[in-house]
């Protein structure tokens, strides 16, 4: 008998994906057969920080493989905030757009665009780089998961997705799911200069932060409005309240986040 084991953290996907020995099984999408090709790219490059794609099943789901190790879920713990797991991190982050910018994506259509980064590019970001889609060993960051919503765009539009929980860039009395001690301005730039961002690039980096959490707003806005189920259940006027909250904060602190990476 086959046993399937749900697998926590998931947010549209939530109950689909399951554990079947040491694979997942996830259901179809729209990107499903462009991230089959960015996963294979990936494993013929070397990468070892992704699952690896392995066939389908006798339900049409896609089958990875199971990547064994811990994943910090809100309310994160507080080995998951700590300075090393964020350095490891932003390592992984790092050598995941090394490992795509020999990707060629103008050749594979049908990647998941509404919440991607309107510019575009020549290489694939993740797209989803939340603390939950991250899988850690004995506090170290070595694979990056759920890839579903990957898609063409700049590097620093992964960054800004990050930083949302990782650092995380809300007003103090917003936070929900940190320990109450997290210094979010230090923890942005320290996160900025590990992966690599040099303060040349430190305004830029700010400017994409404001433009990604704007385009997020507004399609979370949007299910909403349509009636989104899973939007629906977990998006009120509390949260709207406290996003404009987090806005303002962001922009009293620019300057801080600016000075923070340089």
């Amino acid at each position: 008998m086959t046993i399937e084991e749900p697998l926590a953290g998931g947010f549209g996907n939530l109950g689909e994906v399951v554990r079947v020995g040491d694979t997942v099984r996830r259901p179809r999408r729209q990107s499903t057969e462009s991230v089959r090709a960015l996963l294979l790219h990936l494993e013929a490059c070397g990468f070892d920080g992704a699952p690896r794609y392995l066939d389908t099943d006798d339900q049409a789901r896609e089958v990875l493989s199971f990547v064994e190790g811990d994943v910090p879920l809100p309310p994160y713990p507080e080995w998951a905030m700590s300075n090393e797991t964020l350095d490891s991190f932003a390592d992984l982050l790092r050598r995941f757009h090394a490992a795509v910018a020999s990707f060629d994506a103008s050749a594979v259509s049908g990647w998941e665009l509404d919440w991607a980064d309107p510019t575009g590019g020549r290489s694939i970001r993740h797209n989803d780089a939340f603390p939950e889609n991250v899988v850690f060993r004995d506090g170290r960051a070595v694979a990056l998961i759920d890839f579903d919503m990957a898609a063409p765009g700049r590097p620093f539009w992964d960054l800004a997705i990050a930083t949302q929980e990782w650092m995380p860039l809300h007003a103090p009395q917003t936070r929900r799911d940190h320990p109450f001690d997290v210094d979010a301005i230090e923890r942005f730039g320290r996160f900025a200069r590990a992966y690599g961002v040099g303060a040349d690039d430190a305004v830029e980096l700010v400017d994409v932060v404001v433009e990604e959490r704007a385009q997020a707003l507004a399609n979370i806005r949007r299910e909403v409005e349509r009636g989104d189920p899973v939007w629906t259940e977990n998006w009120g006027d509390e949260q709207d309240a406290n996003a404009a909250i987090d806005d303002a904060w962001i922009a009293e602190q620019r300057d801080a986040l600016v000075a923070a990476v340089s």
